[in-house]
C-alpha cells in the first residue's frame, strides 16, 4: 500500500468509493467533497490536505483529508472511506495515521472527527473507538431525520 497527496484526476475514482458505501456517504455528504478538493487543489499548502491509498498498480484503495474547522478551532479528519475490496486491510487506518502524524508536526495536541451516527453504521464507531478516539458528542437527527452526528476527538502524542 502506498500513500499520496489526493490529485485532481483522483475525484471521480474516489466519488465512486463514497458510492459504494451510501449509509455512510449519503449524497448530501458526498455533495461536499468537490469544493474542497477543488479549494485544495488552489492552495495545496493551505489549511486542508487530502490523501489517497494506492496499490502498487495505481488503483485507489481509498481516501482520507484534514481542514481547518474555524468553528471548534481543530483540525478536522475528513472523508474517511476505504474501497469495499480493501475493507479490514489497515487502510483506513493508514490513511488516519498520516494524517495524525502530519497533526503532530504541527505541534497539534488532538484532532476533530464527526461521523454519521445512524443504524448500521455501528462498525464505523467500533473502528474509530478501536484506534484511540472517543467520543465527546452525539447529537440525534443532526443532519436530518434519521442521521445523527457523532464526533470524535483524538489526543495526539
Amino acid at each position: 500500500m502506498n500513500i499520496r497527496l489526493f490529485e485532481s484526476n483522483d475525484q471521480q475514482d474516489v466519488i465512486n468509493i463514497f458510492m459504494e458505501h451510501p449509509l455512510q456517504f449519503p449524497n448530501f455528504v458526498i455533495e461536499r467533497y468537490p469544493p474542497r478538493w477543488e479549494d485544495f487543489a488552489k492552495a495545496p499548502a493551505g489549511k486542508s490536505q487530502y490523501y489517497v491509498a494506492y496499490t502498487d498498480d495505481n488503483q485507489i484503495m481509498g481516501h482520507a483529508g484534514y481542514l481547518f474547522n474555524d468553528e471548534v478551532g481543530l483540525y478536522e479528519i475528513v472523508g474517511v472511506v476505504v474501497k469495499k475490496d480493501f475493507q479490514r486491510a489497515g487502510v483506513g487506518k493508514a490513511l488516519i495515521s498520516t494524517i495524525c502524524s502530519e497533526m503532530n508536526e504541527l505541534n497539534e495536541h488532538k484532532i476533530i472527527l464527526y461521523t454519521l451516527g445512524h443504524e448500521g453504521n455501528e462498525d464505523t464507531l467500533t473502528f474509530y473507538r478501536r484506534i484511540g478516539f472517543e467520543v465527546s458528542n452525539h447529537e440525534k437527527d443532526y443532519f436530518r431525520s434519521g442521521y445523527d452526528r457523532v464526533t470524535f476527538i483524538k489526543q495526539l502524542g
